[in-house]
């Protein structure tokens, strides 16, 4: 059966099943390119083998995220893979801790992009990284970000470059917001990362302070972010007051024939 608006003003999509009855909410966009089918939420006494069965037909073609571990599960059992494992995390903004202080040499330098950057980033992000190897697709989503503000623009007051004595960027955050794939107007971190030439020296902390206190700065009302299982960064996360939101599971789901 169609998908429908489940009000004519909402961006909430149901997933029904062929005799119309509603089987799972849901937030339909694209992500560069990536057709997405986020949040996916079985009604209550949905029968979830039949909400994984209507999904693949209806929504073939796209990748799947739910917080829901057993519908998770159910597309697993039914011979498709995990693709990712996370956990939303929300800061509310009150209370923000203090900007720690920098290595001597060390500043925090307007967000952008740069070779040095992308350098650092492609050694941090390797093959064993829970999100995988840094790719040129993600060095050239971030550059048409700051370039053309696609998808969407930086939000300047907490995106920020990690700059060593040499002048050389080691380490970034990149913050947007509001973003159009939550429920309010939310900060959002994109990208926290240290090259490993210069991590262990607090950077990461630093970074990940100064969007905090950029995004209250800029009127926001939170700051969120996913970390994927098995990163280590969840426990900075945890230690400055982020509070877990909810499960991100996701699964592409294959076209049909």
């Amino acid at each position: 059966m169609p998908l429908r608006s489940e009000h004519a003003d909402t961006v909430t999509t149901l997933l029904h099943a062929d005799d119309g009855t509603p089987l799972a909410r849901l937030r339909l966009r694209e992500d560069d390119g990536t057709p997405l089918a986020e949040r996916v939420l079985p009604v209550p006494g949905a029968d979830l083998a039949q909400v994984a069965a209507q999904a693949r037909h209806d929504l073939a073609g796209r990748r799947l995220t739910t917080p829901d571990d057993a519908l998770a599960r159910a597309l697993v059992d039914g011979g498709l893979r995990l693709r990712r494992a996370a956990t939303e995390m929300h800061h509310g903004l009150a209370g923000l801790p203090p900007l720690p202080p920098l290595p001597a040499g060390w500043s925090l330098r307007p967000g952008g992009w740069d070779d040095d950057l992308a350098e650092g980033l492609g050694a941090a992000y390797g093959p064993e990284h829970p999100d995988g190897r840094w790719q040129d697709s993600d060095t050239k989503q971030i550059r048409s970000m700051f370039e053309h503000g696609d998808p969407v623009p930086p939000l300047a007051e907490a995106s920020a470059r990690a700059a060593g004595p040499d002048g050389r960027s080691a380490g970034h955050v990149l913050c947007a917001g509001p973003v159009p794939w939550t429920e309010d107007d939310c900060a959002w971190i994109l990208n926290l990362g240290v090259a490993p030439s210069a991590q262990g020296l607090g950077l990461g902390r630093a970074l990940l302070v100064h969007a905090m206190h950029g995004a209250h700065a800029a009127g926001l009302p939170r700051l969120g972010l996913e970390v994927a299982d098995g990163n280590h960064a969840r426990r900075l996360y945890d230690s400055v007051g982020f509070e877990v939101r909810a499960r991100v599971l996701a699964v592409d789901l294959p076209p049909l024939g």
